[in-house]
């Protein structure tokens, strides 16, 4: 069992906690692995009403921690088996969970830190929380994140985070559709706690059928744009290690 993040049943929340602080919170592909099965775990349990992912530290998740290159560089069939099939499939956890997923994000979220908030039916920010995507500083085109992105965030600001890699604050997060609200940092928890109160109050079954309506009618094409993005990615980044 992975380090990189606690996991426990809280009454009818599921709550999973990033536990590396002094690392940014920033998981591998082990423990995305990982956290992909807990979801998809909790999503099923009858017991489970609501799934919160949340953090411990002063930043929420700054992405994926990215180890030493492989001696021999990856075929294309390779970088999507390995990593991004890896990163989807956290999403895709996520978004065929029978339960909503709340994020509580109390500090700054980069990269798949971003887009695991974004991927969240539900989320709240402390209003000192930074957003930001800083893969094409690194010449890494982003198309994983935005398959997240592209049915919550407006084309043209997401366009705007991932070309100019530029942080934004917690305000425009919430006009950009990255969090639904925004409250001062020592009310979040609070604020998060009340939200699944509510919704642990409530009938399961009404709270599943919420969210079967959102994932068929909002996001109809999930399984296609996530084809998509891990094939453009894989094929980018092999051709440009040649």
């Amino acid at each position: 069992m992975t380090t990189e993040f606690t996991a426990a049943l809280h009454e009818s929340e599921y709550r999973i906690t990033l536990a590396q602080p002094d690392l940014g919170n920033t998981l591998t592909l082990e423990a995305m692995r990982e956290l992909a099965a807990e979801i998809r775990k909790a999503g099923r349990d009858s017991n489970v009403k609501i799934i919160r992912i949340r953090a411990s530290g002063s930043g929420f998740c700054r992405g994926r921690a990215v180890g030493a290159p492989p001696a021999t560089p990856p075929t294309a069939a390779q970088f999507r088996r390995n990593v991004c099939d890896t990163i989807l499939d956290v999403y895709r956890a996520m978004h065929e969970s029978e339960v909503p997923v709340l994020a509580e994000v109390q500090g700054d979220a980069e990269g798949f830190g971003c887009a695991l908030v974004t991927a969240c039916d539900l989320a709240v920010a402390a209003d000192t929380a930074r957003f930001n995507l800083p893969e094409l500083q690194k010449n890494l085109p982003p198309t994983l994140v935005l398959s997240v992105l592209r049915h919550k965030v407006p084309p043209k600001a997401s366009a705007h985070m991932v070309y100019l890699t530029e942080t934004i604050d917690a305000a425009n997060a919430r006009e950009w559709g990255i969090v639904a609200e925004v409250v001062p940092a020592a009310k979040l928890s609070e604020r998060a706690d009340a939200m699944v109160a509510y919704i642990c109050s409530r009938d399961r079954i009404a709270i599943a059928t919420l969210k079967t309506y959102f994932r068929e009618i909002t996001i109809p094409d999930f399984s296609l744009a996530s084809e998509m993005a891990g094939a453009s990615l894989a094929n980018a980044m092999t051709s440009m290690r040649r």
